[in-house]
């Protein structure tokens, strides 16, 4: 009896264990975030395809008119070194105020690092350090803006 007992057990254990959760990703999930200067910086991202196998992100901020768009010929995990015309951002002091455009610095290194891609969801993660000069004719909150620290988590549209 005892025998059948302990057998029972480790069979509902088992069991238990066994059992994969439903992991339901929605779209309130997943974010593009990064440190300017000392204040943090957090959007909804956007993915499309940007032709063959490149992907454009859009990290859209719900609370400024701060927004972040990078395009990378996406392969998985990996480090992504971004060039001129690959990425910009549009910045604003107050939600009020005139926008200015950003591009990418091209004497800084700007990088996307994909540390994690889930192939079934589609979902990736990682980080990234991207540099900015302003665009001339821009209205002027600054000349530099750098997004550190930064990370995402986000869908891939493949």
């Amino acid at each position: 009896m005892k025998k059948l007992l302990t057998l029972i057990l480790a069979a509902g254990t088992m069991l238990a264990l066994s059992c994969k959760k439903d992991n339901q990703i929605s779209g309130n999930d997943l974010f593009i975030a990064a440190n300017i200067g000392s204040v943090s910086w957090l959007g909804q991202p956007n993915t499309s395809k940007a032709g063959g196998d490149s992907i454009l992100v859009q990290g859209i901020s719900s609370t400024s008119k701060n927004n972040l768009n990078f395009k990378i010929a996406f392969n998985g995990k990996g480090k992504y070194q971004l060039k001129k015309g690959d990425a910009s951002f549009i910045y604003s002091i107050t939600p009020d105020s005139p926008t200015s455009l950003y591009q990418l610095d091209t004497t800084q290194n700007n990088t996307i690092t994909v540390t994690q891609y889930d192939i079934v969801s589609n979902v990736t993660q990682g980080t990234f350090q991207l540099h900015f000069v302003k665009v001339q004719g821009s209205s002027d909150p600054g000349n530099n803006i750098n997004l550190t620290n930064g990370r995402f988590w986000l869908q891939v549209p493949f």
